[in-house]
């Protein structure tokens, strides 16, 4: 686990120690112990970081032609004509 510090981290470790932590990125346990990572995510001054994993190329391929029936040509049928009027207004004459 990673974490990122925004800003400057101060913490009181025992009654007299003070421990400092200037901003970056800190991996938990190996830099940070665990409990003073949740006390800088709890008040605010890190962000956990995540890691990002490029996806898998997967190659596309192409359909493969299908017979298909073919059906009935609708194109012999006759519509009949609609005739439309026109949305102009006509002038007066």
């Amino acid at each position: 686990m990673k974490i990122k510090l925004k800003r400057l981290f101060r913490t009181q470790i025992t009654a007299t120690k003070l421990r400092e932590f200037p901003p970056g990125v800190y991996d938990v346990p190996g830099d940070m112990p665990i409990e003073i990572a949740e006390r800088a995510l709890t008040f605010g001054k890190a962000k956990m970081v995540v890691e990002r994993v490029a996806p898998k190329v997967v190659e596309k391929k192409a359909p493969e032609n299908k017979a298909v029936e073919v059906t009935a040509n609708k194109a012999t049928v006759a519509k009949p004509a609609v005739r439309r009027r026109s949305t102009r207004s006509k002038p007066d004459a």
